[in-house]
């Protein structure tokens, strides 16, 4: 099992953006982040967490624009 094994685990922090997970998931083909706060991990963050949360933010973003275009409350 050792020679299919990473060397180096990626991680993330609290503080870092949705885009700057995806990216980061993206260029190094992985599916799972885990999330530390200094050296204490308190969480792990998931490909389909990311994508989920932007559909979720293009929705209400859809939602917002026909609102205001509209002038008609969703």
């Amino acid at each position: 099992m050792r020679e299919i094994l990473s060397d180096t685990v990626l991680r993330v922090t609290p503080q870092q953006t949705i885009e700057e997970c995806m990216r980061l998931m993206t260029e190094n083909r992985v599916r799972h982040l885990p999330v530390l706060d200094g050296e204490k991990i308190i969480g792990v963050v998931s490909i389909g967490d990311l994508v989920n949360w932007i559909i979720s933010a293009q929705s209400t973003t859809i939602r917002q624009l026909e609102t205001y275009i509209t002038g008609i409350p969703g």
